[in-house]
């Protein structure tokens, strides 16, 4: 029997994200994940076909500061 293959993508859901690449089991695929956010903060998530839903995601997008600062006080 062959190990289950699970996709990854960045992107917050799987309706605007961006298919990057498949991986043999979900713990590679948790690994790679990893990987691949710290190399390029940003979103991303592992899909799993066979149960139609994400598995694992990890958001390493710096957080964005709200307008309008304290700049010159």
């Amino acid at each position: 029997m062959s190990e289950p293959t699970f996709d990854i993508f960045s992107g917050h859901n799987i309706r605007d994200g961006a298919w990057l690449e498949v991986v043999p089991g979900l713990p590679a695929a948790k690994e790679r994940l990893n990987i691949l956010a710290t190399r390029n903060p940003g979103p991303y998530f592992v899909f799993c076909r066979r149960e139609r839903q994400v598995l694992a995601s990890v958001d390493t997008s710096k957080p964005s500061h709200a307008a309008g600062g304290h700049a010159g006080m």
